[in-house]
């Protein structure tokens, strides 16, 4: 059994795969706070609340974007499992071209995030992730990550808002007007649906700029993925656990190799 870990900024996503069958994933805050020991402890608890045994895990991968986290929960793991971690980074075949000035700095979520995309739609598509930031990047049709943008996420956005003396903390919650008739709903329909706009249009924008077909799909994620679908073009194809997906192909690929 493979488990895959996603360090973001806000939460760590965990994923218990057999085989390419997501068997069980649960989630830990993500904090620098928290020691190696503390992280075990979560882990161990959290696998045998699952009813999973941790002896029959043989494979482990890492990817993050929190590198202040990182070091604790990669001791965690080892202390777990003795085993070897797999951490998404420059060395570590991916099994696609990243057409950027510097590949090293793409993020191991977007890294994933193209690899789960590969691994479970193919090429070509654009992939929507929504999450403590917004990003819109491109895979052309021979699967090539050609680039893409970065965007402040919803709660960072809502929480800027917020800063400002007139304007009041704002929940991401229920419907979201496009013309707002209050301040709480101007913000939501701003930092919602103007998020929405901006992601589809850049979208747009690389497909024309990349040559792709019109049909090319959209893939959407993220912890806010839920809150911006419903103003997302209709063919919009939610896929909540893309980034461990795209952990646990990467992690097969390098077995492989």
């Amino acid at each position: 059994m493979l488990f895959a870990v996603d360090i973001g900024n806000t939460n760590i996503h965990v994923g218990v795969f057999e085989g390419e069958a997501l068997q069980s994933r649960f989630l830990l805050g993500s904090s620098p706070c928290r020691t190696a020991d503390e992280y075990a402890m979560l882990m161990k608890a959290l696998l045998r609340e699952k009813g999973i045994d941790a002896a029959l895990i043989d494979g482990v991968v890492l990817g993050s974007v929190a590198p202040s986290v990182t070091p604790a929960v990669q001791a965690a793991l080892g202390t777990l499992f003795a085993l070897p971690v797999t951490v998404i980074g420059p060395g570590v075949k991916t099994g696609f071209p990243i057409r950027l000035d510097d590949p090293a700095e793409l993020g191991a979520d977007l890294v994933a995030n193209a690899a789960g995309v590969l691994a479970t739609r193919g090429a070509p598509a654009v992939i929507l992730d929504f999450g403590t930031a917004t990003t819109v990047i491109a895979l052309d049709e021979k699967g090539a990550l050609q680039g893409g943008a970065i965007l402040p996420g919803v709660g960072m956005s809502l929480q800027a808002l917020g800063n400002a003396e007139l304007l009041p903390g704002v929940p991401v919650d229920g419907s979201v007007a496009v013309l707002g008739k209050n301040t709480p709903d101007c913000m939501r329909a701003g930092v919602i649906r103007g998020g929405a706009m901006a992601a589809a249009g850049l979208a747009e924008h690389y497909k024309k700029l990349l040559h792709l077909p019109a049909k090319t799909p959209l893939v959407v994620s993220g912890g806010f993925a839920k809150a911006i679908l419903p103003y997302l073009p209709a063919e919009a194809d939610h896929a909540p656990d893309l980034t461990l997906r795209g952990l646990a192909a990467i992690y097969r690929l390098n077995r492989k190799s």
